[in-house]
């Protein structure tokens, strides 16, 4: 990523701890200590997500943890200008999910997308009546407010 900088983002690890100590069923496993939090101030081409959660086999990811000297295996990271215009809810979404890519080995490696890993979120999302594409909606549930849970179904293991 040329003509990109990367500045610590505090307040999204800051969501993520909350996340995983109210989550822990499904993102407990997840080192923190590994990921590197970041919002990317620059160009970013039209199409190109608001996030992007890599581990060490995607070379960009590669190079940023390699220039912070760090023991880190992931980089999250957010293009700041999108971020912030976010509601908070889909903060907590997309730091969900990112949190859950994340290889239960921490060995730098994502979770490949499939129904059967992420399944759990989409359906929850349509048994509330947002449909299967709620990273294109508004007003979503927030994960964080008040102290129950949502309920998620925690996916089975592939033995299971």
């Amino acid at each position: 990523m040329n003509n990109v900088d990367f500045e610590d983002a505090p307040d999204i690890l800051d969501i993520a701890k909350k996340l995983q100590e109210k989550y822990y069923a499904f993102i407990g496993s997840v080192n923190l200590d590994s990921i590197y939090f970041t919002k990317m101030i620059g160009y970013k081409s039209r199409n190109a997500p608001v996030y992007v959660m890599s581990g060490l086999t995607q070379a960009w990811a590669r190079a940023v943890l390699n220039n912070l000297q760090s023991r880190k295996n992931y980089c999250l990271g957010v293009w700041q200008e999108e971020w912030d215009e976010l509601e908070k809810s889909k903060k907590e979404w997309i730091i969900f999910r990112c949190l859950y890519s994340i290889s239960p080995a921490d060995d730098g490696k994502i979770r490949p997308f499939d129904v059967q890993d992420y399944g759990f979120i989409i359906e929850y999302f349509v048994r509330i009546g947002v449909g299967p594409y709620w990273e294109v909606k508004d007003n979503l549930p927030s994960l964080l407010d008040g102290d129950d849970i949502l309920p998620l179904i925690i996916p089975l293991d592939d033995y299971e």
